[in-house]
């Protein structure tokens, strides 16, 4: 994997030669870019996403450029060599790395894609889109457990690569049994926009507005399921033996899909468990957000009832959003994946009450909606479809 390039160039006209250069790294957790060439005169980058063997599909690019020669307002060009996962409509870019716009649509050119953007400075990063790494799951566990809003942040486990998985549970003190919720992200480690969503859910939760369902829910949260691979900037869809998200068997080779099995069971023996929700990004054609459910064998008649009135909530609430929400559930059953039982939200119909709804939202990354601001209204929107589902059981 190619991480680093440096660039140099004389500037003409001048009597001793000055130097300008332009260094692209990826040296930094999450980051990843293969370098093909740079054309300095031209101002042309030709990049893809870098290769992980065994580690997944290779669609996640994100990279810092510094130095880029003449100045705020010189318009580069950034070639992807990419299609299909890898290649959005708009790239995200920032100044600070810290805060994403989206470029204006590229350009597709055959199996190529090419960004325009003016340097608004010297520096710049680029990305997939809106990264979302451990150090940022770390930031918000501690800050909405430090803001005494109930929530106590906790260790899911250790994962393969010894990074520690940040998690964040909300207990409340209730007599009986109380409803359990668990909501997981990035199962699929490219997927960044499922931790915005998430992100935005757990704002929420921290919020005024989410004072009832917080106090009257045990709720559990992991902004990242597959730390490893979003460290090392990795796709991790596919990776061998497999992904996450056909992981969930008696015997799963995942510590974070392991730990959660036991919390869930855990969960649905102890108390009342109603809710789980796995947040991921579809295809690059999928413009509309959807949820998967599980085949008609997982659905007995209450369980059927409660899923069509959580989707007719959601409906009613988040597609008010600029995304909207598709009016069909999609069923990932025998026909979809050879390992289908061992998606997470199916083990967890079979593994839990007879009533509990168990989905997997599909939230788009490939529209003008998907920056930071849209995926975390869009978790709030689900932050109040959750409330309306568990506080008012029945539509009461």
């Amino acid at each position: 994997m190619i991480r680093t390039l440096i660039i140099a160039w004389s500037v003409l006209g001048l009597i001793l030669p000055m130097l300008a250069e332009v260094k692209v790294s990826a040296e930094f957790p999450g980051g990843s870019v293969k370098v093909e060439s740079m054309d300095a005169g031209s101002r042309v980058l030709r990049f893809k996403p870098a290769a992980h063997k065994n580690r997944g599909w290779d669609c996640w690019w994100y990279f810092k450029v510094s130095g880029l020669g003449l100045g705020p307002g010189a318009e580069w060009t950034f070639d992807l060599g990419g299609t299909g996962f890898a290649a959005p409509r708009q790239a995200a870019f920032s100044t600070n790395n810290r805060d994403w716009k989206q470029t204006a649509p590229g350009r597709r050119e055959g199996g190529r894609i090419r960004y325009k953007l003016k340097a608004p400075g010297e520096t710049l990063w680029l990305a997939w889109g809106p990264p979302f790494g451990l150090a940022d799951a770390n930031a918000l566990v501690k800050q909405v457990a430090g803001a005494k809003v109930g929530a106590d942040r906790f260790e899911l486990c250790k994962s393969r690569d010894g990074h520690a998985v940040p998690a964040l549970r909300w207990e409340p003190l209730l007599a009986g049994k109380r409803p359990a919720i668990w909501i997981q992200a990035r199962q699929h480690a490219w997927e960044s926009g499922g931790s915005w969503v998430c992100r935005g859910l757990v704002e929420w939760l921290a919020s005024k507005e989410g004072a009832a369902l917080r106090t009257g829910a045990r709720i559990f949260v992991v902004p990242i399921m597959d730390v490893d691979n979003v460290q090392r900037g990795a796709g991790g869809k596919n990776q061998i033996p497999h992904d996450h998200n056909r992981d969930w068997s008696d015997q799963p080779h995942w510590p974070e899909v392991a730990a959660a099995q036991k919390w869930i069971q855990r969960l649905n023996r102890d108390d009342d468990f109603v809710l789980f929700l796995d947040l991921h990004n579809p295809a690059p054609g999928d413009t509309r957000p959807f949820y998967f459910g599980s085949p008609k064998s997982h659905l007995n008649p209450g369980r059927m009832a409660n899923q069509v009135r959580f989707h007719q909530l959601s409906q009613q609430i988040m597609g008010k959003e600029p995304f909207g929400l598709s009016d069909k559930i999609r069923v990932s059953g025998p026909g979809y994946h050879p390992l289908w039982r061992h998606i997470s939200k199916n083990w967890v119909a079979e593994h839990t009450a007879a009533g509990s709804v168990n989905l997997t939202l599909e939230t788009s990354w490939n529209t003008p909606h998907s920056t930071q601001p849209g995926y975390r209204a869009y978790g709030a929107a689900l932050g109040r479809t959750i409330a309306a589902f568990v506080l008012k059981p029945g539509g009461q």
